[in-house]
């Protein structure tokens, strides 16, 4: 997180804030009842949950893509991720995404472009293993 002269966290680039929803993520898998007592690597975080995408939501992404059914499998709660609304705007914020005290417009474009937004974060460190053609 970056902060400005007056302590405000600030909007980082988005290179940054990619990595901090991927590890944000990959923490939020922690809590996996699979991985109770255990101390997984971010590989076996990654593969377990594309691993669990494909065989809950595989059969879909012929359908209608690989971003639409990761999205719509997030919408189903198939992660523990934030849901409520006030919960997605304070980890936009935390994770630099979006500035601190966003305007109305602004909480309204995260909110409605979240599930889409978290499926393409996780698309983008796919192992090259778990892609499907």
């Amino acid at each position: 997180m970056k902060a400005d002269t007056m302590g405000q966290i600030m909007k980082l680039h988005h290179t940054a804030y990619k990595k901090n929803y991927k590890k944000y993520i990959l923490e939020c898998l922690k809590n996996e009842d699979v991985f109770i007592d255990k101390k997984p690597t971010d590989e076996e975080l990654t593969n377990y949950l594309f691993d669990r995408f494909n065989s809950e939501y595989g059969f879909n992404i012929q359908r209608v893509g690989k971003q639409q059914a990761l999205t719509d499998w997030l919408q189903g709660l198939a992660i523990h991720i934030p849901y409520y609304y006030e919960d997605i705007i304070e980890l936009a914020v935390d994770m630099g995404s979006i500035d601190e005290n966003p305007s109305d417009k602004i909480e309204s474009t995260v909110i409605n472009g979240y599930w889409s937004f978290m499926a393409n974060i996780i698309l983008s460190f796919e192992p090259k293993s778990q892609e499907v053609a």
